[in-house]
């Protein structure tokens, strides 16, 4: 999955079924900040991906 990381943000991880948001410090380094599956109320996304995103 992470080497289709390129710049930080929200990914879609379609393995997983869940949204993930990556860091993305350098080419060699991506840290995987958080994730929500896609089960979750679209409210509950919402205020995770502000809270990424911010």
């Amino acid at each position: 999955m992470d080497r289709f990381i390129k710049k930080s943000g929200i990914y879609q991880n379609l393995e997983k079924r869940r949204w993930e948001y990556w860091l993305v410090l350098t080419d060699e380094n991506k840290i995987l900040v958080s994730w929500l599956c896609w089960t979750a109320p679209q409210e509950i996304f919402e205020q995770w991906k502000h809270s990424n995103v911010s």
